[in-house]
């Protein structure tokens, strides 16, 4: 399994670097593996769980992870600043079991919980912006989360070959696409929920998912002709449920 979705992810590194992706993701292993290597980058501040980069003189970024705690919480504030992002690959590849972040975070950045293979629970934060790409690629635990209506976009890859079981887009205004190999090869994934304010969604979004998806849509939405046409082409991989 690991070698085929390794050899699938990394056919995609070229179209990957149009579109500004660094690498694939495809390998736990870093050393001397083509993909995304995270620079090493010295924090401003520190305590015994987090490295921190000053970003502006109210905020600042998680770019280090020092603690050996299981269950991480992850605080609003940092002496006088404001936490608002989590770094690239601050989690990644660590033992951590869950992770709950306070509303302040607005952005995580690439690969920051990759193959965080113990990962079973997450708490975003209500107030989260952006997701990188490869953000919670290969958590081979993680069932189920809820993405908050303050959503704006989830970069390629996102939370491909996860464990989720089920996904609820939020209705929002600010998140009205869903990009390309978004939930690729997600195991377990069965049933999606399209809310009518989505109205663009990539052709491969879904693309190898092993079991039967079933789109939960509203009638005459975007999200319906959309899951109409994949269920159409491959009714043995797509349904639909329209109310």
């Amino acid at each position: 399994m690991k070698k085929f979705l390794c050899a699938a992810l990394a056919c995609a590194v070229c179209a990957s670097a149009l579109l500004g992706v660094s690498g694939c993701g495809c390998s736990d292993e870093k050393k001397n593996q083509p993909g995304y290597v995270v620079p090493t980058t010295v924090p401003d501040l520190k305590d015994e769980n987090f490295g921190f980069i000053v970003t502006n003189q109210n905020e600042v970024m998680i770019t280090t992870f020092f603690g050996n705690t299981k269950n991480v919480v992850i605080p609003e504030t940092f002496q006088n600043y404001k936490i608002t992002q989590i770094g690239s690959g601050v989690f990644q590849d660590s033992e951590i079991e869950s992770c709950e972040m306070a509303d302040s975070i607005r952005e995580i950045h690439d690969y920051a919980f990759s193959s965080c293979h113990n990962l079973k629970t997450i708490k975003l934060s209500k107030k989260l912006e952006k997701l990188g790409t490869n953000v919670f690629f290969n958590c081979s635990q993680i069932e189920n989360f809820e993405l908050p209506a303050s959503i704006k976009s989830a970069d390629v890859y996102c939370f491909a070959a996860a464990a989720i079981t089920s996904v609820e887009i939020p209705e929002s205004q600010t998140f009205t696409s869903l990009d390309q190999y978004l939930f690729f090869q997600c195991q377990k994934l069965k049933d999606v929920t399209i809310p009518p304010t989505v109205t663009k969604i990539a052709e491969n979004t879904f693309n190898d998912c092993p079991n039967k998806i079933t789109f939960h849509v509203v009638k005459g939405s975007y999200g319906e002709s959309y899951a109409k046409k994949l269920a159409k082409t491959n009714p043995d991989k797509f349904a639909v449920d329209s109310k």
